[in-house]
């Protein structure tokens, strides 16, 4: 917590020991070394997740809705294009479904109404001191509850017409139908597989992610996703999200999202990748790592002051991306951090332009 960060910060500078001895020791030295400037710019906020390499040969094509199968457009061996349309199911109990929403949130409305009616009525009535202030709050609550039911009532329109998408079935992706399961006037029941799909053996990345990162991504975003070569070299490339998956698992609460992977990745089903998902940007500082010492077990930079001597000053450290660190508390826009030094940094010594790197900020 930055309360607990701030009170380290508060006795690291009240007479430690060690930086009083520092600072004897630097007083009255310098060391030759190099600073850079610093100020606040955005970073990603990323997570990230572990993720497998799989074949994407072979997809099932199940319904999400129940509902008997009206028309199945593709037969075994047909090869088909991606969105089109594979099966269609009966939708006559949805449209059923929307009409008796529609019928509850029509009464639900005309409820609403009524209850505004009274309440804007006994609201006057009761600023004119007409009725009692009981009788006015029977009044209030009974139009809270009809606008609440109102609103439960537009949902549920909105959710039986959401319905009326999943009528048509449509290929998620180039292929061949390789299998078929399913006849016209079968009941369909939803994640029963009814087509087999074969693609063209393209490799494919599944990740679980969270749902705040679920809620971060679209189809065709593109993400970086990290892997170690066979010599074992850290290496990155960025994957193109392909699909996602609404539906959260009832166990683990994360949803499935699948990446592609470029022909040129040199991966095979059963590698294990990372997937690093952008959540927001936040403002934030960034420092060489090489500014980063450890004193006592924490972790701070040396900061120059006007006659440029350095000070350690603890920090609170965050991600590191590449050769940076990103700084979360300890610093400020306009301070000086030393980068590197020829010897050993202390409090108070004064650090010199390193005459090999003129150029530093």
């Amino acid at each position: 917590p930055l309360f607990v960060f701030l009170a380290v910060l508060g006795l690291a500078g009240c007479g430690g020991e060690e930086h009083e001895q520092h600072a004897a020791a630097g007083t009255g030295t310098s060391v030759e070394g190099d600073w850079i400037t610093v100020d606040a710019g955005k970073v990603d906020d990323t997570a990230m997740f572990p993720g497998t390499v799989i074949a994407s040969d072979r997809s099932p094509i199940a319904s999400r809705m129940m509902g008997y199968v009206r028309e199945i457009n593709a037969d075994e061996g047909d090869t088909v294009e991606k969105d089109d349309i594979l099966l269609t199911i009966d939708q006559s109990d949805v449209d059923s479904q929307i009409r008796q929403a529609e019928a509850s949130l029509a009464k639900a409305r005309s409820g609403l109404a009524n209850a505004r009616s009274n309440y804007e009525r006994f609201k006057r009535l009761y600023e004119e001191n007409a009725v009692p202030k009981q009788q006015f709050e029977k009044m209030q609550t009974a139009y809270e509850v009809a606008r609440g039911d109102f609103n439960a009532a537009k949902a549920a329109v909105e959710q039986a017409e959401s319905q009326v998408s999943y009528a048509q079935i449509r290929a998620p992706f180039a292929g061949t139908i390789v299998q078929r399961n399913a006849d016209p006037g079968q009941l369909a029941t939803p994640g029963q597989p009814l087509l087999m799909l074969m693609g063209s053996g393209d490799r494919e990345i599944q990740v679980e992610v969270n749902d705040q990162a679920y809620e971060r991504l679209a189809e065709g975003d593109t993400v970086e996703v990290g892997y170690r070569t066979t010599e074992g070299a850290a290496a990155t490339f960025q994957a193109k999200v392909l699909r996602l998956v609404g539906a959260a698992d009832p166990i683990t609460r994360t949803h499935t999202v699948k990446l592609n992977v470029p022909a040129d990745i040199p991966l095979r089903p059963g590698n294990y990748v990372t997937v690093n998902i952008v959540l927001d940007q936040k403002p934030a500082i960034t420092v060489p790592a090489t500014a980063i010492h450890k004193r006592a077990g924490m972790e701070g930079v040396f900061v120059l002051d006007d006659e440029n001597r350095a000070r350690f000053r603890l920090v609170r450290v965050g991600q590191r991306r590449g050769d940076d660190v990103v700084v979360l508390a300890g610093l400020s826009d306009g301070d000086r951090v030393v980068v590197s030094a020829r010897d050993h940094l202390s409090n108070g010594v004064t650090v010199t332009r390193n005459p090999d790197n003129q150029g530093g900020v």
